[in-house]
């Protein structure tokens, strides 16, 4: 199960988010010691709220956490074993993986939309629909695979755009949420010191 980790002290608070499901809104929440659980329509959990998790382990990222260690997790699970919640699997990939465009055409409804097979060194290419300008055959790009979730809080749902089944998502510098791209358009064009299939981001 992939979930999206969050920890924004500015603008949140003290608090761990992790993410499930973001489609949902939580129709109930349960409250035990320091962790609030999210539970959907049919009594599933969404996802958790840590709070004040500053006093069990140091955190220094801002924003989305992509990746992060077994260490983390077994801290998280102590926690949440003793409020009696269910625990959180370990996460050793992002979803975010290097890949590289190996065919391009255009998409016939659209004047600006285009249909890519991309090589992520999986068992098969993935078909994926982008817009984005500077898209070409050959590029190394940053590919959001199916259920990742993006620093916005989206997730990335496999399904069909302007009828084209499209499993995956290219990714811009800014949606990435890297420094210095916030106003730059198009695809994060990596160079050949990245390898097709590797996970872009490393352990937290």
């Amino acid at each position: 199960m992939k979930f999206g980790m969050y920890y924004n002290k500015e603008t949140i608070g003290d608090v761990l988010m992790v993410i499930y499901k973001s489609d949902l809104i939580p129709t109930r929440v349960e409250k035990n010691n320091d962790i609030v659980a999210l539970y959907d329509n049919n009594n599933e959990i969404i996802g958790y709220n840590f709070l004040n998790i500053s006093s069990s382990m140091k955190i220094k990222a801002y924003g989305h956490i992509p990746l992060c260690s077994h260490q983390v997790i077994d801290i998280l699970n102590c926690k949440l074993k003793d409020s009696s919640f269910p625990l959180i699997p370990y996460l050793d990939e992002s979803g975010f993986k290097v890949g590289k465009i190996v065919e391009m055409e255009e998409h016939p409804d659209s004047d600006h939309l285009h249909i890519l097979k991309v090589d992520i060194k999986g068992d098969r290419l993935l078909n994926i629909v982008c817009g984005s300008f500077n898209a070409k055959v050959g590029l190394k790009v940053v590919v959001a695979t199916e259920n990742t979730f993006m620093p916005s809080g989206k997730q990335i749902i496999p399904g069909e755009v302007m009828g084209v089944y499209s499993e995956g998502m290219l990714c811009s510098g800014r949606e990435l949420n890297i420094e210095g791209y916030e106003n730059k358009k198009g695809l994060y064009i990596l160079d050949d010191t990245y390898n097709v299939g590797d996970d872009f981001y490393t352990l937290y």
